[in-house]
């Protein structure tokens, strides 16, 4: 019998990890997962992977504990790993930039160290972010936009980039990278704005909120769904070669389209209730962060199937049924 490939998800309990997991399950490997410690996970920590638990074999410890990742992929040797943990903090604190620099920087540092001491055939994918290109000076962005952060969260991913790039290089490691545009799902968090914009349109049209608060309606961003973006990540490592891809729909839409969609679905008049915050306006970009997936078109056979409308049904249905009064 021919024996399972197996792979690791850091970061298996968010949404891109429970959608990876999805997937390689119904491709027929053996998933691991790396959870946090119980003293840091949460109490709703295995919510969006319970319905596939019992399938999952998961590992608790802390990413950045280097003794730990090595000692793990020492022991199972897997054949891919995919790094999509990471920390995510749009109130920036002295506390959380040292914690968002530590683990988002520090995990695939470690990962990339084991997999070259004892792992050399597996394959590594590390998922990094649109946010790499901070205020870029052209749009759309491919592989080729020199990278400029202008945050924490942004420099951690970039440094992990060219991390990946160096050990690929130097190292011969099949390690690359996916720079990942804005993807939601119902699986999304709250904190982030499409999932923040149907839940409150939701509260308001069942009566359990009078109004929402936003920054610039005229943002623009490229917003896909996570069920197309895991698919982009398993492809990458079924390549000949280790190649960094940008990921994103290539599609620009403001929060006005996000709000005209969500309201007019439930058949509201967003105007009536969106109210514009002055403190939550972050400065104008002289061009605005949109993909140009061409290469991962040409190159992986893949194209986002999703288009924003139904992205933003299936939220709606979702959130329909879970937020009661």
């Amino acid at each position: 019998m021919k024996k399972k490939k197996t792979a690791l998800i850091t970061g298996i309990t968010g949404q891109d990890g429970s959608y990876l997991a999805e997937l390689l399950l119904e491709k027929g490997y053996e998933v691991h997962g790396l959870i946090r410690p119980r003293n840091k996970g949460g109490v709703q920590r295995f919510k969006k992977i319970e319905h596939i638990l019992s399938r999952l074999r998961l590992h608790e410890g802390d990413i950045a504990d280097e003794g730990f990742i090595n000692q793990l992929i020492k022991q199972e040797n897997f054949d891919d790993i995919y790094d999509l943990a990471a920390i995510v903090d749009s109130l920036i604190s002295v506390r959380t930039e040292k914690e968002i620099l530590l683990n988002n920087l520090m995990g695939i540092q470690n990962i990339l160290i084991a997999v070259h001491s004892h792992s050399a055939h597996t394959r590594v994918f590390f998922a990094s972010s649109s946010l790499v290109y901070g205020n870029p000076l052209i749009s759309p962005q491919n592989e080729m936009v020199c990278m400029n952060p202008i945050s924490p969260y942004g420099v951690a991913k970039a440094a992990g980039s060219h991390l990946v790039r160096i050990y690929r290089e130097s190292h011969g490691i099949f390690a690359c990278s996916g720079i990942l545009y804005n993807h939601e799902s119902p699986r999304r968090d709250s904190r982030f704005l499409p999932k923040k914009i149907v839940e409150a349109a939701i509260r308001i049209k069942k009566g359990l909120q009078k109004e929402l608060k936003l920054g610039d309606l005229d943002a623009v961003r490229d917003w896909g769904f996570a069920g197309d973006f895991v698919e982009a990540m398993w492809l990458m490592l079924q390549q000949e070669r280790p190649v960094d891809y940008v990921i994103g729909t290539g599609i620009p839409y403001t929060v006005r389209d996000i709000l005209n969609i969500v309201f007019e679905a439930l058949e509201l008049d967003w105007q009536k209730y969106v109210v514009v915050d002055n403190l939550l306006v972050r400065p104008k970009e002289k061009f605005p962060l949109v993909a140009d997936p061409k290469k991962a078109r040409i190159e992986l056979g893949w194209v986002a199937h999703t288009q924003l409308d139904d992205l933003i049904a299936m939220m709606i249905e979702h959130d329909m049924k879970t937020i009661t009064i």
